[in-house]
């Protein structure tokens, strides 16, 4: 005949350990001491007395909660990562859209056509230049208007001076 531990028995069975030993408190089950002095039960007289009573299995209804749970945290976190990944592909697509117009914008402002003609003047011909020129404005300054009233006037004529980003959003909002 065969024996087994109680421990043993208890986890081929399916039954807890406290029963077995009101079992054996009762006398439905006989037990023997081993070598170690720890108690064996007959594997048939465990047959009889265990092998009818429903098991319980307590694993696989905790892995059927278990796993509905984590269905529905694996649902949710599809829902994220597609979410995210659409979010990734809108971002990406707006860069790509704002490089190519600040392309645009910066071949615009390179590509632009200079509305004076460039003269080579060497260092000799560039200060008699200068000189002629600050004769001609000093006699304008003085027959024409006084001098308060000229900075106001060049003010007027010169184009406005905007920054990058001035640029950049005025060209969006046109």
């Amino acid at each position: 005949m065969s024996k087994i531990t109680i421990v043993e028995a208890a986890k081929q069975f399916n039954v807890t350990r406290p029963r077995i030993y009101r079992s054996i408190k009762k006398g439905e089950l006989t037990t023997t001491l081993s070598d170690d002095g720890v108690q064996l039960v007959q594997v048939q007289d465990m047959i009889r007395l265990f092998d009818n009573v429903p098991k319980k299995d307590v694993r696989k209804a905790v892995q059927g909660s278990v796993s509905d749970t984590e269905l529905k945290l694996v649902k949710l976190l599809e829902e994220q990562l597609k979410k995210a990944e659409d979010d990734k592909a809108f971002l990406k697509q707006q860069i790509n859209d704002l490089r190519k117009d600040f392309d645009e914008y910066k071949l615009r402002i390179e590509h632009q056509p200079s509305l004076e003609p460039k003269i080579d003047i060497t260092s000799n011909e560039h200060a008699q230049e200068t000189e002629s020129l600050q004769l001609e404005h000093s006699e304008k300054r003085t027959s024409e208007q006084p001098v308060l009233e000229q900075p106001k006037q060049e003010a007027e004529n010169k184009p406005v001076k905007k920054g990058l980003l001035r640029r950049l959003v005025g060209e969006f909002l046109k």
